[in-house]
């Protein structure tokens, strides 16, 4: 009966060292299918992130372009929440809170070209953080 135990031995060590690689490209498969799914994520907070930093206010009516852009800015600060990646996080941030920060005066058709700029390079950053 001694002599089966060594086989037997040999044998739950092959059956471990198979579930340890079976267990092993599971944990890579996972590994995969969760980049995979983090970079869709990334690419889908991009697409709206860029949808809502692109608002431009109309200059007909300051008071409702002042509320439509501080609007845009919470519904980025909220997509800013779920972003994994800090630096998608940083310029989503930045978009909101330059949009947030609109007066009536940077509405004012005689300064709002000057503000759309300011807004343009936060929207750059938000872009290269996109890439």
């Amino acid at each position: 009966m001694r002599a089966g135990r060594p086989l037997a031995t040999i044998m739950l060590a092959l059956g471990l060292i198979g579930a340890a690689s079976g267990c092993e490209a599971v944990q890579q498969a996972s590994d995969t299918a969760n980049q995979v799914g983090q970079a869709a994520d990334k690419a889908t907070v991009c697409i709206e992130a860029l949808k809502l930093a692109n608002f431009t206010p109309t200059a007909t009516d300051p008071q409702k372009a002042l509320e439509e852009t501080q609007k845009k800015a919470e519904e980025l600060n909220a997509l800013a929440a779920k972003a994994g990646d800090a630096t998608l996080k940083d310029a989503i941030t930045g978009v909101s809170d330059k949009m947030s920060a609109v007066t009536l005066e940077d509405v004012n058709p005689a300064n709002a070209a000057a503000w759309a700029q300011e807004k343009l390079d936060t929207v750059s950053k938000l872009s290269n953080a996109c890439s």
